[in-house]
């Protein structure tokens, strides 16, 4: 470890910023970025759940899931059940699809780990007083990546 950051190194490591200031801007930028988010999440108590706990919550807890994707998206596969309320509708308060899940638990369903529109609706969800609405971690990319079913009916 003491090799990586001896002076030699350190002289090609500042030789390489200076060559690619760009890339190394985009790094930075990209890396504070990412630590904002994180940092965002963990202050708004944001929770996160996996699949599993996420499908357990609705089956034995009458939870429902809610996909904030464009309908497109969501007409071409989404979990079973599920309903399609986009980010807009939710900040909007047009939630009677699903009034009746205040109390239950609440699965929010995004694209993948990096789409901020279900963060956000979890954050407008529990201002509009569902007091157990959860972030699927990794979104539908992740569901579809464990193998997990898909729906097209909608």
């Amino acid at each position: 470890m003491g090799e990586f950051f001896s002076s030699d190194n350190l002289e090609q490591y500042i030789a390489f910023a200076g060559r690619h200031q760009i890339m190394v801007i985009v790094f930075f930028a990209l890396l504070v970025a990412l630590i904002y988010f994180q940092v965002k999440i963990m202050l708004a108590g944001v929770k996160k759940v996996s699949a599993s706990a996420a499908t357990s919550m609705v089956n034995h807890e009458n939870g429902v899931f809610i996909d904030v994707r464009a309908n497109s998206l969501f007409s071409k596969g989404h979990i079973a059940g599920s309903v399609n309320i986009t980010l807009e509708e939710i900040k909007q308060g047009k939630l009677n699809r699903v009034e009746s899940f205040k109390n239950s638990p609440v699965i929010v369903v995004g694209k993948d780990k990096v789409d901020s529109d279900n963060f956000n609706a979890v954050v407008a969800l529990k201002k509009q007083g569902y007091t157990r609405a959860f972030l699927l971690e990794g979104g539908i990319a992740q569901w579809a990546m464990d193998n997990l079913p898909l729906s097209v009916k909608n």
